[in-house]
Formats: structure tokens, C-alpha cells, sequence
């Protein structure tokens, strides 16, 4: 998603903004640098966070321990927002005194509790109602998923595939090494396949095989990530990131003004659409990515 460029001129600043002269600061942000994803959370977060109410400490600094305890002690903030699984395994380890937010991580089943999180996991029912505008008349989903993930049984996801038109097969997959095992059941009964995500399952060794046996098996893949679609998949569905950077931010400052009445957890407001059109090509999928306003990676 090429949205990086005003927010990639940003962050240098906003990196820098712990070492400024203080002043009153509420909300302390923990991101690790370097990462799109997480760059265009801190994008949306610094639209909706007043100037100058926050700092932003990066969790991949070697300094990090010093600066994570400096910005605590010397801006007394009301609140912590942890950008990512390392940002947020870095706070928990420090326990801070005052309210966590986790963004951009996906789904635990080892969520910590007492952390509100604003979750990377996308409705089913979004799902499907993409792909219904996608690809119309493909109504037979593949659902691949990790047993070991907190999630609905199948029966129910089944009965909510049914309530948006579509029949759901899904197959569960417990590790890396039954993942091409897992994608042949679906070979000749589905039209797509949904892949949740989950870092267990999907990394840089395993989604190359797992691409070419989609391509083989004519099995299109339905990503959850960007990178997912540009290294293969057929199309992706998936979170604004900085959307959910500024619905982090309104939850922040919901916390700072003293409101705590809300839920633990909140589903991704927006969703993006990506098209990889030489996988699509290969595969012959007639793909309308017009009528979702999807990005097309050629």
C-alpha cells in the first residue's frame, strides 16, 4: 500500500520526541521502527493525539530499558500504547502502572488480561462480503486455521458463512509442517481459501511452498496481509493500519480523560482490499477489484 510517504517523513520526529524538553504528555506509544505496517499505525495515531500529549519510544533501540523508564519517570503519562508484538512483550515485561493498549498484534491465544487491544482479526462476515464483491458468484469458501487459536468453532462459522450466501469448509492446521497437507483437502470443494493470521503458521520459509501448491492445485489464497498478496496470494483482505492507529488514539484518549467504560477488545473499523494480478492471471480469476476499491499489485 503506497501510503507510506508524509507518514515515513514524519517518523524521524516522532522518534526523536523523547528527548525533547518536557511537557505535558499523556500517552506514551512503543513501536519498533522500520516496519510499513506499523509506520502507518503511528500515521493515524499522531492525526488524533493532540501535539505534544504524546512520546514515542522505539522498541528496537539498544537503549530501550532507559528510555521506556526515562519517559515514565519524567512525563508521568496516563497511558501506554504498544505498536506490535515486540512493543507489547517489551511493556509487559517493565509492568507499567498505568493502562496498556496493544495495536497491530494479531489475535493470542495468551492475551494478557486486563490489556485493551485493538485486534487485527477481521470479521468473517467482512470477509466474505468482500470477496462476494471481488469475485461474484464464487460462493464456496475454504477457511485454514490453527486449532491452537482462540477462535469460533467450526459449526458456528459454518452457520455465520451460510447467513452471507456461502458455504464454508473449514480445515484445521496445527503446525507448519501439515500446512501443503491441510491445503489439499480443499483441492476441487472451495473456490477460495481464507488464511487467517497467525505467525505460527505463515513466515518467510512456509508461504513460498504454500503459494506454489495454490498455484498447482488452482487453489486461489485469500491473504491477511500485504506482503501475504505480494508474495503470492490471490488477493488479501485486511486492516486500514492506520485506521487502526487512530482508533487506538480515540481509545486513548478515552482512558486519559477517565472514561474506562468500554470493551476489553475492538474489531478493525476498515478494511483494505489488494489484487495480485499475475496470480490472478495464471489462476483466471475474474476478479472486479473496482467494486471494492482494491489495490492491484502487478
Amino acid at each position: 500500500m503506497p501510503r507510506m510517504g508524509v507518514t515515513a517523513l514524519l517518523l524521524p520526529a516522532l522518534f526523536a520526541a523523547v528527548v525533547r524538553p518536557a511537557s505535558p504528555v499523556s500517552v506514551l506509544v512503543v513501536s519498533e521502527s522500520g516496519v510499513d505496517a506499523y509506520n502507518e499505525a503511528l500515521g493515524g495515531l499522531s492525526a488524533v493525539l493532540p501535539a505534544g500529549s504524546f512520546r514515542l519510544v522505539d522498541a528496537g533501540g539498544k537503549t530501550f530499558d532507559r528510555d521506556f523508564t526515562g519517559a515514565l519517570e519524567d512525563y508521568e503519562p496516563r497511558v501506554v500504547i504498544a505498536v506490535g508484538s515486540r512493543a507489547l512483550a517489551l511493556v509487559r515485561a517493565h509492568r507499567p502502572a498505568i493502562p496498556v493498549i496493544s495495536a497491530m498484534v494479531m489475535r493470542r491465544s495468551d492475551a494478557a488480561p486486563g490489556i485493551r487491544r485493538v485486534e487485527l482479526d477481521i470479521q468473517l462476515a467482512t470477509q466474505l462480503a468482500a470477496m462476494r464483491s471481488l469475485w461474484p458468484g464464487r460462493a464456496r469458501a475454504g477457511l485454514l486455521r490453527n486449532p491452537a487459536q482462540l477462535r469460533p468453532a467450526a459449526e458456528l462459522l459454518e452457520a455465520l458463512a451460510r447467513k452471507e450466501g456461502f458455504s464454508l469448509l473449514v480445515v484445521d492446521c496445527d503446525g507448519p509442517a501439515r500446512l501443503l497437507k491441510a491445503l489439499a483437502e480443499f483441492k476441487g470443494k472451495v473456490d477460495f481459501v481464507l488464511c487467517l493470521p497467525d505467525s505460527g503458521l505463515y513466515n518467510a520459509v512456509t508461504i513460498k511452498p504454500l503459494v506454489m501448491a495454490s498455484l498447482e492445485q488452482r487453489l486461489p489464497l485469500v491473504g491477511f496481509s500485504p506482503a501475504f498478496v505480494r508474495a503470492g496470494a490471490a488477493a488479501g483482505i485486511f486492516p486500514d493500519y492506520a485506521d487502526v492507529g487512530r482508533q487506538s488514539a480515540e481509545m486513548a484518549l478515552r482512558l486519559v480523560r477517565g472514561d474506562d467504560r468500554m470493551a476489553e477488545k475492538e474489531s478493525p473499523r476498515k478494511v483494505s482490499v489488494a489484487v495480485n494480478q499475475r496470480v490472478a492471471r495464471l489462476l483466471g480469476l475474474d476478479f472486479r477489484p473496482e467494486a471494492v476499491g482494491a489495490e492491484v499489485y502487478r
